[in-house]
């Protein structure tokens, strides 16, 4: 980790890493492979300040049951085109967990790839939501010191990371825009990952 106080922000995002990382279990189990710790903060893997936090990871398989053509739900991890075409997304992120579509990153050991900083870029979304729902939580229970005071403040610290991805998805469709691909935490996420990408490319053609 980049510096010791980063494990506060594992204790603020507990109520949902808890359940999240319990769901990565479970895919890994059912159709996934490549079970392992993400850390970007591993400079022999991605580059120093590469966003995001240390984060349980796995891999759907290919043509596992969620990334088979078929009736809905089989293949509900399938991205359907206008032209009728299908493709795996490339990853999704629960917290500090992430589940990727089939190779959809980078080997163990390798590299990371923009997929990867993507995802990761999500991660500190989700810590920056999950604290602050933390704060007003605590500043309820402070204040108003009942019972009833304390089960709102855990009501409000658990909404953190739901508020996060409503609010996103709706002040895009207010805009006019596609409340996923418009939603401000998705455009953060492309927007970095595509620096990643040229930094890569420039490294690759030095090397070159």
């Amino acid at each position: 980790m980049k510096t010791k106080r980063h494990i506060l922000l594992y204790f603020v995002c507990l109520p949902w890493d808890l359940l999240m990382w319990g769901i990565i279990v479970l895919i890994r189990g059912l159709w996934g492979e490549r079970l392992e710790w993400e850390n970007p903060r591993d400079n022999s893997i991605a580059k120093p300040g590469t966003p995001g936090a240390p984060s349980l990871t796995c891999n759907l398989k290919q043509g596992s049951w969620p990334v088979s053509e078929g009736k809905w739900p089989k293949g509900w991890y399938l991205q359907k085109f206008s032209d009728g075409s299908t493709y795996p997304w490339g990853g999704t992120t629960l917290g500090h967990a992430i589940f990727y579509g089939p190779n959809k990153r980078a080997d163990q050991g390798k590299p990371w790839n923009p997929v990867q900083v993507h995802e990761h870029v999500h991660v500190e979304q989700y810590e920056a939501s999950m604290l602050r729902a933390f704060v007003v939580a605590c500043l309820v229970a402070a204040v108003g010191q009942s019972t009833a005071c304390y089960w709102l403040a855990t009501a409000i610290w658990f909404s953190g990371y739901v508020l996060m991805g409503a609010g996103n998805w709706t002040t895009a469709w207010l805009r006019g825009e596609d409340p996923y691909e418009g939603s401000h935490h998705e455009e953060a996420a492309y927007a970095l990952d595509d620096d990643y990408e040229e930094e890569l490319e420039k490294e690759m053609k030095k090397g070159g």
